[in-house]
């Protein structure tokens, strides 16, 4: 097989403890039901006779495309490496790439790619994070880099095409919004009648443009509740939280496992003999063992080790706030605001709607001084939408499912469109659900994912398979 990257280390050592107790990869199957919304922040009264829809089955089910700001579409269609289109000149300062991933969050692809180059992360730079449980494409620069390395990376995950070069960096928030080309797989139950109905109504009138469960970081769902505990200045027990609460969607494996972190809290030797067989899935916790290995009281240190998800789990309690007020507004019958602002701002004003809120959460002020020991989160005054418009381009219903392609603006979640036509499932899939892999773009009359299905055959698991079981096989 070859040397194995760590994320098959960590595959193989997982295949193992699931043949000594296979009840504690128990899967199950979830649905976003009213319930669980209300955990993040979304609580209004919701039409819980929504059909039920099970998404990112495959990869394939999932395709996100970034749009630029001069309507460029990113295709994930596989090309060339350098661009038919855009010259390639040594001369220049920065190389651009259209970068397709599939099943990596934005940072652990940059992260493979920055440790292939062998540059500084930040050299590689994008304007917004793309999903991690789908197919995803979007322009990245990249400074100090040798385009033959560039050319040369090779990963399972991830391939570059249309390079060219220029001066300038890709900004974050720079593209206009994102294409997602999706299929929705449904059961009998599915009301074609129901389903347009409710389509026509947000076609005419928009859906709610709540945060959705991605940005509160699954399976665990709360990161939002670390971020609250930084801006109070708790910084001790944001870590503690962080390494041992279980997460709601988690297998009872890893709860297990972060009991066991629980029961030897501060013996960071254990903890990080605990965690070491997972360098993949656990790579934060592991940063911030390491760190307090060597420095046992410095909690603050400890978060910098991963400031991105510092930013994130912030951000993550900024839209919980959201989320409630825009519930709170409906909930009242009250006009919704046009917008309304995210907390993480120097003006006070943007944290006054979320007062009662914050108080009840024991945050009582600004908290910018319990900020200061984290230099690297982002001040950035933002008003966000409550309520979307999407383009809708083209929908198609099958006796497997509907098949949808439509464009949003940037920070919208498509999840949170879709969730006002159906209540989402993911985990396990229901055995009524098809296994068919389906073309969508063929579907849809908008191209072929042919060459894209062939290319990360290798690595694509459906949510049916058990990935352990097909892994021992491979071997």
């Amino acid at each position: 097989m070859g040397k194995m990257t760590r994320e098959e280390d960590e595959l193989k050592f997982l295949s193992e403890e699931y043949k000594k107790k296979p009840e504690l990869f128990r899967r199950e199957t979830f649905v976003d039901s009213p319930e669980f919304l209300e955990t993040i922040g979304i609580s209004y009264l919701q039409d819980d006779s929504l059909p039920k829809g099970y998404i990112k089955f495959l990869p394939y089910d999932f395709i996100v495309e970034e749009v630029s700001k001069d309507n460029e579409i990113q295709t994930v269609d596989v090309e060339n490496f350098f661009s038919k289109n855009k010259p390639y000149s040594s001369k220049d300062p920065t190389i651009y790439s259209t970068v397709v991933k599939c099943e990596l969050t934005t940072f652990e692809a940059v992260q493979r790619l920055s440790s292939y180059l062998n540059v500084d992360k930040n050299k590689i730079r994008f304007a917004g994070i793309k999903d991690k449980d789908a197919i995803t494409s979007q322009l990245k620069s990249f400074r100090d880099t040798d385009i033959e390395k560039l050319k040369s990376f090779n990963s399972d995950k991830i391939f570059l095409k249309n390079t060219y070069s220029g001066k300038g960096t890709v900004e974050v928030g720079s593209l206009l919004g994102n294409r997602f080309t999706i299929f929705i797989r449904t059961d009998n139950s599915f009301n074609k009648k129901q389903f347009e109905k409710n389509l026509t109504s947000i076609k005419e009138n928009g859906f709610i443009n709540f945060f959705y469960s991605q940005r509160f970081g699954g399976p665990r769902f709360i990161n939002w509740f670390w971020g609250m505990l930084i801006l109070r200045g708790e910084y001790k027990n944001a870590v503690f939280s962080f390494l041992t609460s279980e997460g709601q969607r988690e297998i009872p494996y890893f709860k297990k496992l972060r009991q066991k972190i629980k029961d030897n809290l501060e013996n960071w030797d254990e903890i990080e003999k605990i965690i070491e067989p997972f360098p993949f899935a656990l790579q934060n916790e592991i940063k911030v063992v390491k760190y307090l290995k060597k420095n046992p009281q410095d909690f603050v240190g400890a978060l910098k080790q991963i400031p991105e998800q510092i930013q994130l789990w912030i951000f993550a309690y900024g839209s919980l706030l959201f989320n409630r007020k825009v519930s709170e507004y409906i909930r009242e019958n009250k006009e919704l605001p046009e917008r309304l602002p995210l907390i993480l701002s120097k003006d006070k004003n943007d944290w006054l709607p979320y007062f009662d809120f914050l108080t009840e959460d024991g945050i009582r002020s600004m908290p910018q001084k319990t900020l200061l020991p984290l230099p690297n989160v982002i001040w950035k005054k933002r008003f966000i939408k409550t309520r979307e418009d999407v383009k809708i381009y083209n929908v198609k219903i099958l006796p497997e499912g509907v098949a949808i392609s439509f464009f949003l603006s940037k920070g919208c979640y498509a999840t949170s469109f879709l969730s006002q036509l159906f209540q989402l499932m993911t985990g396990l899939p229901p055995k009524e659900i098809s296994d068919k892999i389906i073309d969508t773009k063929e579907v849809l009359g908008e191209g072929s994912m042919k060459d894209l299905i062939e290319k990360f055959k290798g690595v694509v698991f459906s949510k049916s398979e058990n990935i352990f079981e097909k892994f021992e096989k491979q071997e």
